[in-house]
């Protein structure tokens, strides 16, 4: 758990100035408190004189990161000083992990817009598991990101880590596999090389999905469902493939295929919410049925406790609606409102 800071940003250059002194008079301990209130979230994160004052620390003969332990709860400002101070010790696998927790709490500040981040030499160094594994965990803040032209700055280090850790790892398929994951949300173009990558290396249904995603993203649509549909031959039970592409199909207008793969889902697994929906959406695009559409909309209403389901059926629904009829629509908004200009929109265009 992380405790919340104050209200009130610390003054940097004040708290360097006392480090300093602190410093200078063989007191680590308060050199260390300063230097890390000095960190408090935000911009001046990089500068210059902060990080110098944390190698100073790291390098004297009683300091290193004993100076900075990690007590619950958490502050990401103790955190993120004890992760470069851990790298300044080349201990960078303990040094990532800090950084991506401190992360995923603040995720627009650039925590790691920092040199040995960035380096080459420290992506040849690292357990590629650890970078995979920091790829993998930062994608929730990717995902949750209402702006991500913000939040852009802050995971430009990451990206160019990872850039290097696949360069150092050019035979790590999960490092690949990671890579293509986290780099689809930053540049869809470059995670398509990621993805290729991997499945040259492991061929598989991971692979399939990873790189079905990139080309997805690139507008490749052929391309996409032939991925999609080699994962759903080396395993068919795997539900989460025929989602994709029958998401993929139906928004392509390939009603037929897409009904075809709702169906063989729903074989697999006659309860799969998303295949029945996925059913329904399909039939009231192609006849407009009322009962297809009521059918859809109980779909989504009985999934309270399942927001992720839920918000696929929403998306179907959305989907759904604008593809009956002659006229075209935009219907945008939470769930709710989803639903509210649909069910408008219906009543204005049944026949």
């Amino acid at each position: 758990m992380f405790r919340k800071h104050p209200p009130r940003q610390p003054e940097p250059g004040r708290q360097i100035e006392l480090a300093r002194r602190a410093f200078d008079a063989g007191e680590l301990e308060h050199a260390a408190a300063h230097t890390e209130n000095a960190l408090f979230p935000g911009p001046t994160v990089t500068l210059p004189e902060i990080h110098e004052m944390l190698a100073r620390l790291a390098g004297h003969p009683q300091g290193g990161s004993r100076l900075f332990p990690l007590e619950e709860p958490y502050a990401a400002n103790r955190i993120v000083a004890r992760a470069h101070v851990l790298a300044h010790e080349r201990r960078f696998d303990e040094a990532l992990l800090l950084l991506k927790m401190a992360q995923e709490f603040a995720p627009e500040v650039p925590w790691a817009d920092v040199l040995w981040v960035t380096n080459p030499d420290t992506a040849a160094a690292v357990d590629p598991k650890v970078v995979a594994n920091v790829a993998l965990d930062l994608m929730p803040v990717l995902r949750a990101a209402r702006d991500l032209d913000g939040l852009r700055p802050a995971m430009e280090p990451y990206r160019v880590l990872v850039r290097h850790a696949t360069s150092a790892h050019p035979e790590n398929a999960n490092l690949h596999g990671a890579a293509a994951y986290f780099v689809r949300r930053l540049d869809a173009a470059e995670a398509v090389g990621y993805a290729e990558r991997a499945d040259q290396l492991k061929p598989g249904t991971a692979s399939a999905e990873v790189l079905g995603l990139a080309y997805w993203d690139t507008g490749r649509t052929d391309d996409a469902i032939a991925a999609f549909e080699r994962g759903v031959a080396y395993d068919p039970k795997l539900l989460t493939m025929y989602c994709h592409l029958v998401d993929l199909l139906f928004k392509a207008d390939r009603y037929d295929k897409a009904l075809s793969y709702a169906q063989r889902a729903l074989t697999v697994s006659p309860g799969y919410a998303c295949g029945q929906a996925a059913v329904h959406a399909i039939r009231f695009s192609q006849t407009r049925q009322a009962s297809d559409f009521d059918a859809l909309l109980k779909l989504y209403k009985v999934q309270q406790t399942a927001p992720e389901t839920q918000g696929h059926i929403g998306q179907l629904v959305y989907l759904a609606s604008q593809k009956s009829g002659a006229e075209t629509v935009t219907i945008s908004g939470a769930p709710g409102e989803v639903l509210r200009q649909t069910r408008k929109f219906l009543k204005r265009n049944r026949s």
